[in-house]
């Protein structure tokens, strides 16, 4: 990895972020529009000036870290230093609360507290709540929710905004109450148990931030994928920059369920202090019109937020999609024009994209099979950047590029209760949206018996469609 990555020429838009010298800025960016590359250029050039300086750079994933590492070693490995949140969190939380090893909650024990808080208000109220399972999910995702608004009191639940929460849930006012029992009493089987969640991180520090030592805050914070971050995190985020904060941010990638304005976290985003980048320089115009087509099917584009892509002006192959009778001559194609691409451009980047790790796996001893060379790229393990075949799904690749994307088991697997779950359906429409944009030049997508309603949204005229 070499600052050829970054070293290209920017647009009059960068640059203008790039030499913006205020201490509060908001970049909002297509997918694709160079907002990485920008606050890495950024980051250089206020290393360039003052030498002695400290920037934190907090990205959305451990693979988007990885690579933004690589490129702060050779820009300033003494002043710029690249974190996930978490990552960041965990060190300052152990320093903070002078514990060695901080016991963090499973799926499994939130699942567990979850179920026992359920039972415990179910003697006390017969609410739709706790006597039907299927809001389970719905409890989990709002204590999550709660602690990333960072809600202290049930006065505090039951007057704040809902607006951006995206649940098709209906909670009023009088839910409020049950929801924040149930919160209580996981509250309580959590701390019974010694432990904390990842959402209770920022949270903690917030609450003891004057405890937080220097040599964990830096002189500038620059965020990439600001978006599915919670309100509580940006905070604490903002409170650890002494002198400039700069967020990058696209609402069309939000898969996360978070929800506040730039006002709730305290910063200031009017007076020029928002930099807009509407152009991708990644994908091609075929490429774009395609992920465009499926974006219009989100409820974002209504969004003050949202940014519109410019179509680019480069132009490339139209996508195809290709309906396989099965999975294995799904599988077969695959391989085989794996296959022709290694032995006709072994220079290239190919991603191999799916929602789930199984079908990757899949995938994975296919490949062993036919001795096809290929690497996992999940949290700091493979390199996106080399060429060859890479394997991962459509969260680890968000803020990756490949020349050529594979996008497999696009199927009609969606229950009926999924589809009536408006939020589920948004998010798993972006993820799709997240993965067709980290193609280049060339995007292929598979699906075998009958497509997911997300491809049916896309309008035919985008993509060429082929049977196998």
């Amino acid at each position: 990895m070499t600052l050829a990555a970054i070293d290209h020429k920017l647009t009059a838009k960068q640059e203008e972020i790039v030499n913006y010298d205020g201490d509060e800025l908001l970049v909002k960016g297509i997918a694709g529009s160079g907002k990485t590359t920008v606050l890495l250029k950024k980051a250089r050039k206020m290393i360039q000036k003052n030498p002695s300086i400290r920037i934190g750079l907090f990205t959305y994933n451990r693979t988007l870290s990885e690579y933004a590492k690589k490129i702060a070693e050779q820009i300033g490995p003494q002043n710029l230093f690249v974190y996930t949140f978490h990552g960041w969190a965990y060190g300052t939380l152990r320093d903070v609360t002078k514990q060695s090893r901080l016991m963090v909650t499973s799926s499994r024990d939130q699942r567990d507290f979850l179920k026992n808080a359920v039972e415990t208000v179910r003697k006390e109220s017969k609410h739709r709540f706790v006597t039907e399972e299927k809001f389970k999910e719905f409890l989990g995702d709002e204590i999550s929710w709660i602690k990333g608004k960072g809600i202290k009191n049930l006065s505090d639940y039951q007057n704040v905004s809902r607006s951006g929460r995206g649940s098709s849930v209906r909670v009023i006012k009088t839910d409020r109450k049950i929801i924040y029992r149930i919160f209580e009493e996981y509250e309580r089987e959590k701390r019974n148990s010694r432990k904390m969640d990842y959402d209770d991180f920022a949270l903690t520090l917030l609450e003891n931030k004057v405890k937080i030592k220097e040599t964990f805050k830096f002189d500038q914070v620059m965020i990439d994928e600001g978006q599915d971050l919670q309100q509580v995190q940006l905070m604490l985020l903002r409170f650890i920059a002494k002198e400039g904060f700069v967020v990058a941010a696209d609402k069309g990638q939000k898969i996360y369920k978070t929800s506040f304005s730039w006002r709730d976290i305290g910063i200031n985003i009017l007076g020029g202090r928002t930099k807009i980048l509407q152009n991708s320089f990644r994908s091609t115009k075929q490429i774009i019109q395609m992920a465009h087509s499926l974006q219009m099917h989100d409820s974002i584009i209504k969004d003050e937020e949202y940014v519109a892509p410019i179509l680019p002006d480069f132009t490339g192959p139209v996508p195809d999609v290709f309906q396989c009778d099965t999975k294995e001559k799904q599988d077969t194609a695959i391989v085989s024009t794996i296959q022709k691409w290694l032995k006709e451009n072994p220079d290239k980047t190919i991603g191999i994209l799916s929602r789930e790790w199984k079908s990757i796996n899949r995938l994975y001893y296919a490949f062993q099979a036919q001795r096809i060379p290929h690497e996992f790229i999940k949290k700091d393990q493979g390199n996106a950047h080399t060429a060859g075949v890479k394997l991962t799904t459509f969260h680890s690749a968000k803020g990756l590029e490949f020349d050529y994307v594979m996008i497999l088991d696009i199927n009609d697997d969606i229950g009926d209760e999924e589809l009536q779950d408006e939020e589920y359906m948004e998010v798993e429409r972006r993820l799709l949206y997240v993965s067709i944009t980290r193609a280049k030049t060339y995007l292929q997508l598979y699906y075998f018996e009958q497509p997911s309603s997300f491809l049916k949204e896309i309008d035919s005229k985008f993509y060429q469609k082929h049977e196998l």
